[in-house]
């Protein structure tokens, strides 16, 4: 009973990126200075600059969130929305600025980065990648290069995350405004809620070295920058457990929040560490010179970390023989009830993973050979690439899965 409740009240977040936006044309990205200041306790003012003038800027739609947390100061400047895009505009004539006042969303986004995480001490996280998107000029359109700014309130500690070295002034993932100060361990910095609890804490740290030593060692290769962990703590009034991580771009946010994070328990310290397995799957996925996680088929990336997870977990003894077949034959049943599809949330993680195991190979193998693939050519992941490396090296990739 004490799984099936934690369970009900856990998720992970969806996306290893924001939700792919659709260039019209193939136009040189487009510099933009994009100002973030935090103004008020649960407020933010967000000032773009173009050096060319645009006639609209296409953001991809996130829930509600931008129509119900988004003010536009600019006058006479209108956002539309539709099942995509906001966007933004002042009726098809150019401009060179924009300005936009945020205020704190907690509204739930299953398939999409919070926009906010918050930390017991006020601290506050906002997710940068929903302010970058495209723009327009007449017909043509592409894709913002951002050069970002962070102002904080007052004295308040301001934390930038890590570069997009994939893509100069591409997405970025969580800048951090509040009191407190990161500390640094080896090549990983990290942000901890001072009330995460210790077991919370314990099983983010242990499991996170001994992941990072054996895909290391597994994938043959470092990560080649920086991690950035950041660990924020909504709060312990809500009923249940809620367990979120996500990967964006070098960085692992981790939101945690619930009556049920005050304790200990096994069961809780095995989904967190699956967790943790997850996310920093996708950190390896994504540790290329080019090329790796594109924006269409969510599950190769989601049914690969949770295959890569497994087997890391088995390695290092972190999970045992037990645990990993019934969590993998759970993972295939709800496969089954969704006809072996793709297209749901659940879809993605539980038929992805039952996909790569139906192919019978070798995972690490696998994803060592398509972080090659997608290095030579700088194509991302995809079925074609899949099918092509196991066609061309399936004997030496063979292996056997129970």
């Amino acid at each position: 009973m004490f799984l099936r409740h934690i369970l009900r009240h856990a998720a992970t977040i969806l996306l290893v990126l924001g939700a792919p936006l659709v260039h019209a044309t193939t136009a040189p990205d487009a510099a933009v200075k994009v100002n973030v200041t935090h103004v008020a306790k649960d407020s933010w003012r967000v000032d773009y600059q173009f050096p060319q003038a645009v006639t609209a800027i296409k953001l991809a739609k996130v829930g509600e969130y931008r129509a119900t947390a988004w003010n536009i100061l600019t006058p006479r400047m209108r956002m539309t929305t539709d099942a995509e895009l906001d966007v933004i505009s002042l009726g098809g004539k150019p401009f060179r600025t924009l300005s936009v006042e945020i205020g704190r969303y907690n509204g739930k986004l299953q398939k999409f980065y919070a926009p906010f995480n918050g930390f017991t001490d006020g601290g506050v996280a906002l997710f940068l990648g929903h302010l970058q998107g495209d723009v327009q000029r007449g017909k043509q359109s592409a894709a913002m290069s951002t050069d970002i700014r962070l102002t904080g309130l007052g004295q308040e500690n301001v934390i930038a995350p890590p570069l997009n070295k994939l893509a100069p002034g591409g997405e970025r993932g969580y800048a951090y405004f509040g009191p407190a100060k990161p500390y640094r361990s080896g090549t990983t910095v990290f942000l901890i809620d001072p009330q995460t609890p210790d077991w919370a804490r314990e099983t983010v740290l242990d499991t996170g070295a001994a992941m990072g030593r054996y895909y290391e060692k597994a994938y043959q290769r470092r990560l080649q920058d920086e991690m950035f962990v950041m660990v924020g703590i909504v709060g312990f009034d809500a009923p249940g457990l809620s367990l979120n991580g996500g990967a964006v771009l070098g960085q692992l946010a981790y939101r945690f929040e619930g009556k049920q994070l005050i304790g200990d328990h096994p069961k809780k310290r095995e989904l967190l560490t699956k967790i943790v397995a997850h996310e920093m799957a996708h950190l390896w996925q994504m540790n290329v010179e080019r090329g790796g996680v594109g924006g269409d088929n969510p599950w190769i990336h989601e049914g690969g970390a949770e295959a890569m997870a497994l087997e890391a977990l088995q390695q290092t003894g972190l999970w045992s023989t037990e645990q990993i077949t019934a969590y993998r034959a759970a993972q295939r049943a709800s496969c089954d009830k969704l006809g072996d599809t793709v297209t749901s949330y659940e879809g993605i993680y539980a038929c992805g993973l039952t996909r790569f195991d139906k192919l019978g190979v070798d995972i690490v193998a696998l994803w060592r050979a398509m972080i090659v693939a997608t290095e030579v050519k700088g194509d991302p992941y995809s079925q074609e690439m899949i099918e092509a490396i196991v066609a061309s090296q399936g004997s030496s990739l063979a292996t056997s899965l129970t």
